[in-house]
């Protein structure tokens, strides 16, 4: 039985140290550049309202100025 105990308690710390190092490398990994992921998001968003107008030139406009939108945001990032 305690041979048992001892190969449980092996195995949850093993558990909770490769979570731990996993979640520390996400974190570290998740670094980027806030505003363009700011400018990424709101690009998004604007696209997903143009697909929805059903003729297809105002469409391209809109995704036209989405993009230019998301240029210009860029920009003010640098």
């Amino acid at each position: 039985m305690k041979s048992k105990r001892g190969m449980v308690s092996r195995a949850l710390v093993l558990a909770l140290l490769c979570v731990g190092v996993w979640a520390g490398s996400a974190s570290a990994a998740g670094g980027g550049n806030r505003c363009k992921d700011t400018c990424n998001d709101r690009y998004r968003l604007r696209k997903d309202v143009c697909k929805a107008i059903p003729y297809k030139r105002q469409r391209h406009r809109c995704e036209d100025a989405a993009k230019r939108s998301k240029d210009e945001c860029k920009r003010r990032c640098r």
